[in-house]
């Protein structure tokens, strides 16, 4: 090991001393100012506050069941924002969000886990886990390789590697100056996961009658889409929000076939998750809450999945029966 790699791998060993030292998500942008970035990472940019690294851990652990928080540095050109025992940053739906030039995110947690990733342009192009460097994801999953190889991955502690990658990365060594002073801090509405490929469709609709099932596997595309929609149209009737501009428009694209607006989406998700968290329990907004996400589930590429997934979801919203939905559906599929 080159004293280069040694002199840079112990600089960032003080996180290992830290107040987040356990657990923790640093992720480093470089464009946008900082209320963008915060509302790339699904920052409440109203509830903006100014907190030093220990308020900050000590509002982000009394929250850890309600939401998740951030806080937000200015370090030269580069906006650090800071987790303590969050994901967000290495999560795919907001480095797409946040990268409008670069960002590097390194995570890790209590189990051992980690994620080292690096996006430029909203496009992940670098992902891996410290202690398998050579399984890598991304668009480019080789284009760090010249500034990575000469770490010693095997033999060093995996998150001062990846802090010195970052380092390299960045521009900017690891210093515990990076969580002193005053920081800006956000709770966070998180973005909803994205709409992915799902092994097994049928997983979802467990619980619905056994005869249905079949009816599902034999249904061509466009049936299926049409079930969709008609499950997406019964539940935003059921929870009462059939005035919510997002979900009438999105209801409505699904019916005829439109191209449907998922940033619009995602974004009325997102909000209704946050009144739900500042609202009573069984509130008329949880059910709005729970209609929007079978909505979105309905969007999916794949219409057996789409209607799978609306199915899963609607389940969820208060007045909506299983009984119910497998009639709709068989009636929709029987033409």
């Amino acid at each position: 090991m080159g004293s280069y790699c040694v002199s840079e791998i112990e600089r960032a060993e003080w996180v290992r001393r830290s107040i987040i030292q356990e657990a923790a998500c640093l992720t480093f942008v470089r464009g946008g100012d900082l209320e963008q970035v915060a509302a790339a990472f699904g920052g409440v940019v109203e509830f903006g506050r100014e907190l030093d690294v220990d308020e900050f851990c000590e509002e982000a652990f009394a929250n850890q069941e309600r939401h998740p928080m951030i806080a937000l540095k200015q370090l030269d050109d580069w906006l650090l924002v800071i987790e303590d025992g969050g994901e967000q940053g290495r999560r795919p739906e907001v480095l797409r969000r946040v990268a409008e030039t670069t960002a590097v995110s390194v995570f890790w947690d209590g189990s051992g886990l980690t994620r080292f990733s690096h996006a430029v342009g909203g496009e992940l192009r670098t992902s891996f886990e410290a202690v398998l460097p050579e399984y890598r994801e991304g668009s480019a999953p080789d284009e760090l390789e010249e500034l990575r190889a000469d770490l010693p991955w095997s033999q060093a502690d995996p998150v001062a590697l990846m802090l010195a990658l970052a380092g390299r990365l960045t521009g900017l060594p690891p210093t515990p100056g990076w969580l002193a002073g005053r920081l800006r801090t956000f709770p966070v509405a998180p973005w909803p996961d994205d709409l992915v490929a799902v092994a097994d469709p049928m997983e979802q609709v467990v619980g619905y009658p056994a005869e249905l099932l079949p009816t599902l596997r034999e249904a061509g595309g466009q049936p299926l889409r049409d079930a969709a929609a008609a499950v997406a149209r019964h539940v935003i009737v059921a929870a009462d929000c059939v005035d919510h501009p997002v979900l009438r428009r999105t209801a409505c694209a699904l019916s005829t076939g439109s191209p449907v607006d998922q940033d619009a989406l995602a974004e009325a998700v997102r909000e209704l998750s946050w009144q739900s968290i500042r609202s009573r329990p069984c509130s008329k907004v949880r059910a709005h809450r729970r209609a929007a996400e079978a909505v979105r589930q309905a969007t999916h590429d794949d219409p057996l999945t789409a209607l799978t997934g609306a199915l899963d979801a609607a389940r969820q919203v208060r007045g909506v029966e299983i009984v119910e939905l497998a009639g709709i559906v068989t009636a929709e599929l029987a033409g």
